[in-house]
């Protein structure tokens, strides 16, 4: 991610909230963020895993703008490119199971 639309200082007082399915998992309210991937780290780092759709608001109190994004996150990473599965991993489907 590379946000690089929106002014930032590390002066700036920023509100950032993320929401997953209406829960809030995570808000902070501080300064020191150089740009938007650090506090989408940070923010991140304070919600812990969650699986779905997010929004993050997040608003520079100092320069007055706000910014809504969202994000999306899976419990499980996905396997990796040369992981070949095994014939005891399928599963095969039945009309009559």
């Amino acid at each position: 991610m590379n946000y690089t639309s929106t002014s930032l200082s590390v002066n700036d007082q920023i509100f950032a909230t993320l929401e997953v399915g209406g829960k809030i998992m995570a808000t902070v309210n501080k300064s020191n963020f150089s740009n938007i991937n650090d506090i989408v780290r940070f923010i991140y780092s304070i919600a812990g895993r969650f699986m779905g759709l997010a929004r993050l608001s997040i608003r520079n109190k100092t320069q007055g703008w706000t910014m809504n994004m969202a994000l999306a996150s899976r419990q499980n990473q996905p396997l990796a490119a040369n992981h070949v599965a095994l014939p005891s991993q399928y599963r095969q489907a039945s009309l009559f199971a």
